[in-house]
């Protein structure tokens, strides 16, 4: 796929030729909200830098393509786990050490094309020192360095990396260009709604395991009104009192429970109204750091609380 195949984000691909086209190395602030296309966008813009050939499927760009390319490296959680042998569970922040690699490999000379790239997704992540010293890192990029920085949330960026960056704005895609994605992806009928104009997440919610977290979802909005706040917290709802959750998996929890609230919603549902911050409020406690299993219990306390009074 060429840059002019992303669909829905025109104006991000008009800046991104823009960018080509100047043949300047200053590094690039791609954000938006979650799976509408940086990440892909980003490497396209790899392959273009480190293309010989023209051909989209030549063996550099079958490499950035296949994540084996020697000078292209997309850091994220997944990688930095890679890299400390851990848990991508356990992966909340992008730390230094993985900042300073970077910084190491990027000051090093290409060894297959003729530039190195750095990806880095979820830069809202960076703890405090590895913002700092990745700032270095922007202020005197090498020269034959392209460095692209991902995140749905630039306000949490560091005025000072926002600063260092070109901005390029992704938007969610509208009705018919998810329609138009979809089919040329020739996926099966799916909820765009749902999808809230996210490719991303319409992949996500197509998933046998995903299909099955709404439904259970949906068995668990149905319940609370009948059912007492003590109750559902101590059923657990499929996880036995005190065992060990994880911040991603709460999250997702939190995330699958939005689906029956947004159709509850849709169908005039009076107490959707107030459910729906209350997931929101439960998502911003999570951002903030705040036990995982403690958010999930309140948050099912709150809404059964609710239930009851628009019962």
């Amino acid at each position: 796929m060429s840059l002019g195949g992303l669909i829905g984000q025109p104006f991000a691909v008009m800046l991104a030729q823009k960018w080509l086209a100047q043949k300047t190395n200053n590094p690039l602030l791609l954000y938006g909200p979650e799976g509408v296309g940086k990440r892909t966008l980003a490497l396209e813009l790899a392959k273009t830098l480190n293309c010989k050939t023209g051909d989209p499927e030549c063996v550099s760009c079958h490499k950035i393509t296949t994540g084996i390319h020697p000078d292209v490296r997309v850091v994220d959680m997944a990688w930095q786990a890679l890299i400390r042998d851990e848990e991508v569970e356990k992966q909340q922040h992008v730390r230094i050490e993985t900042i300073l690699a970077e910084r190491h490999r990027l000051l090093q000379s290409p060894l297959e094309g003729a530039w190195k790239v750095l990806i880095l997704d979820d830069a809202h992540r960076l703890t405090p020192d590895a913002a700092n010293a990745f700032l270095k890192i922007l202020e005197e990029p090498p020269a034959d360095a392209a460095i692209f920085l991902l995140t749905p949330f630039r306000d949490r960026l560091l005025a000072t990396l926002v600063s260092r960056c070109r901005p390029v704005r992704f938007r969610a895609l509208a009705d018919e260009e998810m329609q138009q994605w979809q089919k040329r992806r020739d996926l099966p009928e799916l909820d765009l709604w749902l999808a809230r104009g996210s490719p991303g997440r319409a992949l996500h919610i197509t998933r046998e395991e995903t299909l099955t977290a709404i439904r259970e979802a949906d068995a668990l909005w149905d319940a609370l009104p009948a059912r007492s706040a003590v109750d559902i917290v101590s059923a657990g709802d499929g996880r036995a009192k005190g065992a060990r959750v994880t911040r991603p998996e709460i999250e997702d929890k939190i995330k699958t429970l939005m689906v029956p609230a947004a159709r509850a919603l849709r169908a005039g549902d009076p107490r959707a109204l107030r459910a729906l911050p209350v997931l929101e409020g439960a998502l911003q406690k999570l951002r903030q750091n705040v036990q995982p299993g403690l958010v999930y219990e309140d948050l099912l306390i709150t809404l059964g609380k609710d239930a009851h009074v628009y019962r």
